[in-house]
């Protein structure tokens, strides 16, 4: 092709601005695609300048939240409430659901991620994504792959093993893709074993299109793409927003032999995959009353029970004592690509008045200080107690992690002085992940979890105290107290820029704590309820698939929602397994006294194990262990099944990951913080007349440290250009990374390391 057609092929393959795409073979259907997952996050202008300003709309629960109703009914009319608020402001593809594996407990981006497991993930996530796909809405699903850290996300490389990478870290993606038909998917910022995955053949070829029969288009996540030639010829089909790149500096990289066959490859999957939204018609009028309604109804299967000693349900006769700053100020929604401008803030003291329920509210803290003394709180008279804790949406956030599990220490310091003056009391944890709460859970009469919960969380934690609706939420991830717990965390405390090593390899959350209960553990799919219900195993066969036939008696006073989790073990192995794994789970509701049987198919592939040596799955042969659950520890009964398969090769000890050396040369991907003491890099500045203010460098500019020099192009007021020609100069005479590696005072100083 010529130049002016490859130039103009160039502009579709990225965006057309922030939040539009189109095909170079149907230019005039602009595509509009925008956040989030638990509420539509769409700027009232494209404008790269004006992004703050953002429509309102329902918030939805977020994704941690959906993951802990277990329920799949309830992610698919999340998805369709999705869906309505995309077609009345005219988004067709909405950029979610996130199913990355919650690996790393501190991960600030964790509340937009399903769980630590990739079935549960994969198939809660297939519901989501068809209640959108199926109303007129197409999705994005991401990060692909491995994407479970904040800190340093451009540049670091997750160093797994292909096992557990296969097992665990892609399953999930391959479970949804499964049971959806997602219309794009958004590839992460991280490596994974040195290779992003959008320039990489092996995930975007093998993996996504052949073995996974992904029909869709791959997007980059914004201002993701390193090589912009290999990224199209792995197959990318769309960069975003706009390249940093010039046409000129496109056409001089990148052999036009190979390159233009890329081109117009790439941009025939886009077209095939967005042609339908061609048009599409906009719904003129969204009621968002009747939606926050549908939002507080999904809010309800998502709280989690964890204590009650005969604490609750309150009654409505009782005194409620309310403390704590989130009961006045609700916390429902993290910050990001996640953040919602919602529809309506409801607090919980609102709820209490609004239902006539006798209360006084103590504030008790504020974002840095202790509001309540000793003194002050035994003035009060009450019935029962309830005290909020939790985080905020500066831990729950993108682009930053956590430095601990721990509460505020002004939250910790009211817990204290509520624990002495009140003998009995009930706490309510808001948060997006993990808190450390063992002495909560000792010395509270009752403990209640919202993780997230959207919009209608006041007004569903209501219903779950009052007993209104019956708690039925099950915990998305194994809680545990002390980072110790787990000796793998060591290697995302110590903050690596470029690699994080994946030393549990197959054994992610409960995986590794089913064989290692020491310490306070609330396990993966624990939940309490105000009923009690019993399981009996009525049948089982073992044909195409393994079909269970179970009978779920309600013989409590209280209707309710029963999640039945099913697990699958193999005790003889020729290759190291975890002790059981979920593969199948039901949420069944059952009246008080009454019964249900429900049937859980495992599907004999979802049982298979990954051959690192022929890249491929096998199912060993030989006998396996079907454990019926409660959550991941509990057992309620099991049995045994004999499965055909195949004699695997012996492997019955992970092996090390290899640890690799630095970067030796500057590289578009080289950190900002090598720059801070780099004497060449400020001569080069101010030869090029660049408008850049090197006075105070490195206080001024902190926050570059494990920025990719790639993405600071636009900070430093350079053309892509002028960095390459800096990066050639940087390397053009002899150097030590290591020696400009001097910013550790920067991190204490400013995020206030401890």
């Amino acid at each position: 092709m010529n130049k002016k057609e490859r130039f103009n092929r160039y502009k579709y393959s990225m965006g057309l601005s922030s939040w539009e795409i189109a095909s170079y073979k149907d230019q005039e259907n602009v595509i509009v695609v925008n956040d989030g997952p638990n509420g539509l996050r769409k700027p009232i202008c494209n404008d790269f300048d004006k992004q703050n300003d953002i429509i309102k709309t329902v918030c939805l629960p977020s994704i941690s939240a959906l993951a802990c109703s277990f329920d799949k009914k309830a992610c698919y009319e999340d998805g369709f409430i999705l869906a309505q608020e995309c077609l009345a402001n005219g988004t067709n593809i909405l950029l979610a659901p996130g199913v990355n594996i919650k690996h790393n407990i501190l991960c600030g981006r964790n509340f937009e991620y399903f769980s630590e497991d990739p079935y549960h993930a994969g198939i809660l996530a297939a519901s989501y994504i068809n209640g959108l796909e199926e109303n007129g809405v197409g999705t994005c699903i991401k990060h692909f792959a491995v994407n479970s850290q904040e800190f340093a996300r451009t540049i670091n490389s997750s160093e797994v093993s292909l096992r557990a990478l296969n097992e665990i870290y892609l399953r999930n993606f391959k479970f949804a893709l499964k049971y959806s038909s997602p219309t794009s998917i958004m590839t992460s910022y991280n490596r994974i074993n040195g290779e992003y995955a959008n320039e990489s053949k092996y995930f975007m070829q093998r993996k996504l299109r052949q073995e996974y029969n992904f029909k869709g288009f791959i997007s980059s996540d914004w201002g993701e793409v390193h090589d912009k030639g290999k990224a199209i010829n792995a197959g990318l089909n769309v960069e975003m927003p706009i390249s940093i790149r010039s046409n000129e500096f496109l056409d001089r990289e990148y052999n036009k032999v190979f390159f233009d066959e890329d081109l117009i490859l790439r941009d025939n999957e886009l077209y095939e995959a967005i042609k339908k939204f061609k048009n599409k018609q906009k719904i003129d009028v969204l009621d968002l009353s009747k939606a926050h309604q549908k939002a507080v109804e999904l809010a309800n299967g998502t709280i989690v029970l964890i204590k009650n000693d005969s604490y609750l349900p309150f009654k409505k006769t009782e005194k409620i004592l309310v403390l704590g700053s989130y009961a006045s100020k609700p916390y429902f929604v993290g910050q990001g690509s996640g953040w919602v401008n919602a529809y309506k803030n409801i607090s919980f003291i609102d709820v209490l008045k609004n239902n006539q329920i006798e209360c006084e509210y103590v504030k008790c803290f504020d974002e840095e200080n202790v509001l309540i003394s000793k003194e002050e709180l035994s003035k009060y008279k009450y019935d029962k107690v309830i005290l909020f804790l939790g985080r905020n949406s500066k831990e729950d956030t993108e682009g930053s992690d956590r430095k601990t599990l721990r509460l505020k220490e002004n939250q910790e310091k009211v817990y204290q002085i509520v624990k002495e003056v009140i003998s009995s009391f009930m706490v309510v944890l808001i948060t997006g992940s993990v808190i450390a709460c063992e002495d909560i859970y000792n010395h509270s009469s009752a403990l209640m979890i919202s993780y997230l919960s959207g919009e209608g969380q006041s007004e569903a934690l209501y219903n779950n105290l009052y007993g209104e609706y019956n708690p039925s939420g099950r915990l998305c991830e194994t809680w545990i107290n002390d980072l110790k717990q787990n000796p793998y965390m060591e290697e995302f405390t110590k903050r690596n820029t470029y690699y994080t090593y994946c030393d549990d390899d197959i054994y992610v959350g409960y995986r590794y704590y089913d064989e290692h209960k020491e310490g306070f553990i609330l396990p993966f799919g624990y939940g309490l309820s105000y009923t009690e219900f019993k399981v009996e195993l009525i049948s089982y066969e073992v044909k195409e698939n393994i079909e269970i036939n179970l009978k779920v008696k309600n013989i409590g006073e209280y209707d309710g929602n029963e999640v039945v989790q099913v697990y699958v073990g193999k005790k003889e192995s020729s290759i190291y397994r975890v002790k059981k794994e979920l593969k199948g789970f039901e949420k069944v509701f059952v009246k008080s006294h009454q019964e249900k049987e429900i049937k859980i198919i495992l599907n004999k592939e979802d049982l298979t194990s990954y051959d690192e040596e022929d890249d491929t799955f096998k199912l060993e042969k030989g006998n396996y262990q079907i454990y019926i659950c409660k959550n991941a520890f509990e057992v309620i009964d099991e049995f045994e099944i004999y499965l055909d398969g195949e004699e695997l090769t012996e492997h019955l000890e992970m092996k090390k990951i290899i640890r690799k050396s630095l970067d030796k040369d500057y590289s578009f991907n080289t950190p900002g913080k090598f720059l801070f003491n780099n004497e060449k890099f400020k001569k080069f500045i101010v030869d090029h007349h660049i408008d850049l203010d090197l006075t105070d460098f490195e206080n001024k500019y902190w926050s570059i440290d494990s920025t990719p020099l790639r993405l600071l192009i636009g900070r430093f007021h350079m053309s892509y250009e002028q960095m390459d020609e800096l990066i050639k100069y940087l390397n053009s005479r002899p150097h030590d990374l290591s020696k400009d590696n001097n910013y550790d005072h920067l991190i204490k100083e400013y995020l206030k390391w401890k």
